[in-house]
């Protein structure tokens, strides 16, 4: 096992909750027939899959080859499952939906961050990324508020 084999497979795990993430508002962009909520979603999702290739050449650099896939996370699944029901208009606000799915990504990140194990520059690398995940508190409290759902 080299020296690199737990950085690699933690950044691994992150990049498959980056493109989770990214599948998830891809998914509710493809479901939604508005054109303003396709985009943001669309956005969203170019975001963390921008921020999934980067920790991709951190795992090259290590040696490692990176994931391409997200992984089936039944949270996850569920979590942008419900993307589609805020939008037909169901009980629960697509804010609370859009918050659940980043928490989940930013809990991974922080977990990351945390491990004492990494080596000291994949742990900087880690809290650099997360620094830059797209939580959009504002942007998704006011997406709900255009939907009716508060």
């Amino acid at each position: 096992m080299s020296a690199n084999a737990h950085d690699i497979k933690v950044l691994n795990g992150l990049v498959e909750a980056l493109i989770d993430c990214a599948d998830g508002y891809s998914d509710a962009a493809n479901d939604t027939s508005e054109p303003r909520y396709s985009q943001w979603f669309d956005r969203r999702a170019s975001q963390y899959l921008a921020l999934a290739e980067s920790l991709k050449g951190e795992v090259r650099a290590r040696g490692g080859s990176p994931e391409d896939n997200g992984s089936i996370l039944a949270k996850a699944t569920r979590a942008f499952a419900g993307f589609k029901q805020a939008l037909l208009g169901q009980k629960e606000s697509l804010y609370q939906l859009i918050q659940s799915s980043e928490e989940q990504v930013l809990s991974r990140f922080q977990r990351a961050a945390d491990d004492t194990q990494l080596s000291a520059t994949t742990r900087d690398i880690v809290r650099r990324v997360m620094e830059q995940l797209p939580l959009s508190e504002a942007e998704a409290a006011e997406l709900s508020a255009q939907t009716g759902h508060s």
